[in-house]
């Protein structure tokens, strides 16, 4: 089948980027290279029907997949950063029909440790680092030169990573595999 390129008429009118309106897909997490969601779909909605396939092998954070979802196309995402495609997974997997799976997994994570996470600010320096001597925190990688900081945990006070690994801990524990990929990435 060939296919004829003069029949593909361009959008000739400005699409004013929209970057509040899709907060609810989006906002969750920053990434460095996301265009407006708005843009994207009117392209999509533009040069593709219902039903079509719709390949973005620069995914990014996936807006062209799930704008393609979205716009009742069948969106293919790939990325070469794994957390682009992290969020991508996690962004998509919010079309269940209720949050009921995400509750569940909130009540687990307070049951397990909310009454340690919400004590931390109320500690003394060395309740903290008495803390932080218990719990197995993640490795303190050196960070790229251009970092603003050495290592990993530089990143965080003592509070904010015993808070960090107490919760991580704990949303590892989910079984519910949607619940526990929304958490770790909120």
């Amino acid at each position: 089948m060939t296919f004829n390129y003069a029949k593909i008429k361009p959008i000739s009118h400005t699409i004013r980027a929209s970057r509040q309106s899709a907060k609810r897909h989006y906002g969750v997490h920053p990434y460095f290279t996301r265009r407006p969601p708005n843009v994207v779909r009117s392209y999509i909605e533009h040069y593709s029907r219902p039903g079509d396939r719709v390949l973005d092998p620069f995914g990014g954070s996936g807006v062209t997949a799930i704008e393609a979802f979205l716009s009742a196309r069948h969106g293919i995402h790939n990325d070469i950063n794994p957390l682009g495609n992290f969020m991508a997974q996690q962004i998509a997997a919010v079309t269940r029909p209720n949050a009921d799976y995400i509750r569940k997994a909130l009540s687990e994570i307070d049951f397990s440790c909310g009454d340690l996470v919400r004590s931390i600010p109320k500690m003394t320096d060395r309740e903290v680092q008495r803390q932080l001597r218990r719990v197995t925190l993640p490795e303190n990688i050196e960070l790229p030169r251009s970092s603003d900081v050495r290592h990993f945990h530089d990143l965080f006070t003592p509070r904010q990573l015993l808070a960090l690994t107490v919760l991580k801990k704990a949303i590892d524990t989910i079984k519910e595999k949607d619940a526990r990929g929304q958490l770790l990435l909120a």
